[in-house]
């Protein structure tokens, strides 16, 4: 009984390979993304009187399925690759703001007429000739 099953499942194993071959079948970031998002959605909707939730997970598990078995690997690859860098943009973000947040009894924030970069001076000193740091331009500014 034991050597049947296990035939029956290399049979299958070998029938999921051949399915596969030639595919993205990748669980890369995006994918997991998606099925996250498709999981939360579902569990929202537990909760919600109407069905939209419900839509937009199946609509996430389509995407998730198309990109899973898509036989354009190379594009499939860029889209992680697109969806990770914008992750990072966003994470280094959230993470100069939470750094601004921590700082900001201690020090005035303000951008570069010329160039727009952030700079920063300490609280308290009144007014002050600043120097941007990558243009040169020189200016005033009370802090």
């Amino acid at each position: 009984m034991r050597q049947i099953w296990l035939e029956r499942l290399l049979r299958w194993n070998a029938q999921l390979q051949k399915l596969l071959k030639g595919r993205y079948a990748r669980m890369d970031q995006l994918n997991s993304t998606l099925m996250k998002g498709s999981f939360v959605l579902i569990l929202l909707n537990l909760f919600l009187p109407t069905s939209i939730a419900s839509w937009l997970a199946a609509g996430l598990l389509l995407w998730l399925n198309y990109r899973f078995f898509s036989k354009r690997i190379y594009q499939r690859s860029n889209e992680n690759t697109r969806y990770v860098l914008k992750m990072q943009q966003l994470k280094s973000r959230f993470a100069t703001v939470k750094e601004k947040f921590k700082e900001r009894k201690i020090y005035t924030f303000f951008k570069c007429p010329k160039c727009k970069q952030q700079l920063r001076a300490p609280k308290g000193k009144g007014k002050i000739k600043v120097t941007c740091s990558t243009c040169k331009e020189q200016f005033n500014r009370i802090v």
